[in-house]
């Protein structure tokens, strides 16, 4: 008997062990994934996620009846504001640090099969992706599609020691104004950059970056541009969101690198192949329309180095802050709104350019001439990145400068 009693002692602990577990995952819910409380100073901010990340932010989006899609890679994730009410109320952030385009369309794919018709879509374009490593095959990559079984990563995310663990950092991080965090709506504000900027300012944080971007570069300079690959995920995208909604709004966006960045791209060699891939996706689009009339699909370049791409980077030691950039590759979402602003028709047409076969070599033109202006006001930004170039390559600082200064030319 007393083995017994021990053992139904055993059972019943187990079991209310279990409930306080899933109750207070279900209440805290770290992944708002179940909306049954949501109170300020108790659960409102929820943590980054570091897992079923994909599967989470599809779930919410469906949840939220998301009429307004933004999808990309990291930039978008940190770049764009999904409350910016210029966005009418129901967009929601789909962008995942280091994915791309193939990801996008799996997120529509399935968003789609659960029977949503997005109204809008605003996607970014990644040019690094497009870059095949050195010695690899071109050939399309298949489609990345969210994990199957979702009835497996739903039960994870609710009962288990990663999701208690979730919920507890979700209470602890509610009054910590730079705890890493994700609103409902996908977006990562990068509150925790707020630290590193006291603790280190902006111009460590853009030359660690610039290094890390260097080595990238260089690496895929050795490769070939995919345009196969490039061809087939922009078609997959445009036709699954004309599909949904023969009337659909797309809007595509080529991201609005920092001057840094793009001086980067120069010396590393890749420009002539950044032109090159510009050129795949206005065909692209352009069979895209052709196929879709009754869809609304716009290309818009805010590559250069414009009022905004050539933001001064704060000096070493410097407490200044920057207005628009966290660093080289990312923007603020003070940007994003300005982007959201430029796509939508509701702010001045004073950066970037829509980019069709009539405004190529316009583009070309704006580019260079916004280089020229560029240089001439920040000449060390310059002088900087040739300095990393060099060292990665394991150059003389002395060799003649190698960026293409005739690729930068209208016409050319």
């Amino acid at each position: 008997m007393a083995y017994q009693r021990f053992l139904l002692w055993m059972v019943m602990t187990l079991i209310v062990g279990c409930a306080i577990a899933v109750g207070t995952v279900l209440l805290v819910d770290p992944y708002g994934l179940y909306g049954l409380v949501l109170k300020d100073g108790v659960n409102a901010v929820k943590p980054m996620t570091t897992r079923y990340r994909n599967e989470i932010k599809l779930a919410n989006a469906q949840r939220m009846e998301a009429s307004t899609l933004l999808l990309g890679n990291s930039r978008v994730e940190v770049g764009f504001d999904p409350m910016n009410p210029a966005l009418g109320g129901q967009a929601f952030n789909l962008g995942l640090a280091g994915t791309g385009t193939d990801t996008a369309v799996g997120q529509l794919q399935a968003l789609v099969a659960s029977g949503k018709k997005p109204q809008r879509i605003i996607a970014g374009l990644e040019f690094m992706d497009a870059m095949s490593a050195p010695g690899a095959a071109q050939a399309a990559a298949p489609v990345k599609r969210p994990a199957q079984w979702a009835g497996i990563w739903r039960f994870d995310a609710l009962f288990s020691l990663s999701s208690l663990k979730d919920a507890m950092l979700t209470l602890m991080i509610q009054r910590d104004p730079e705890a890493e965090s994700q609103t409902l709506r996908g977006f990562t504000p990068l509150r925790q950059y707020e630290r590193f900027v006291r603790v280190d300012g902006y111009y460590k944080i853009f030359q660690q970056r610039a290094s890390e971007n260097v080595r990238g570069a260089l690496r895929r300079a050795g490769g070939e541009l995919d345009a196969a690959t490039v061809h087939q995920e922009l078609a997959s995208l445009l036709d699954t969101a004309a599909q949904a909604n023969p009337a659909v709004d797309v809007h595509l966006m080529i991201y609005p690198y920092h001057a840094q960045m793009m001086a980067i791209i120069e010396q590393s060699g890749l420009w002539n192949r950044f032109e090159t891939w510009k050129g795949v996706l206005v065909e692209e689009v352009a069979a895209a329309r052709a196929r879709h009339p009754q869809a609304r699909i716009t290309l818009h370049d805010f590559s250069g180095y414009g009022e905004f791409n050539c933001e001064a980077i704060p000096g070493a030691g410097s407490t200044q802050h920057t207005r628009w950039y966290w660093e080289a590759g990312h923007f603020k979402a003070t940007l994003g709104e300005v982007l959201v602003g430029r796509m939508l028709g509701s702010a001045p047409q004073d950066f970037g350019m829509e980019l069709t076969t009539a405004t190529v070599e316009r583009n070309r033109a704006r580019i260079a001439q916004e280089r020229s202006a560029c240089a001439a006001s920040q000449p060390a930004l310059f002088t900087d990145v040739d300095r990393m170039v060099r060292q990665a390559r394991g150059l003389s600082m002395t060799a003649a400068s190698a960026w293409p200064k005739a690729a930068l030319t209208a016409g050319q």
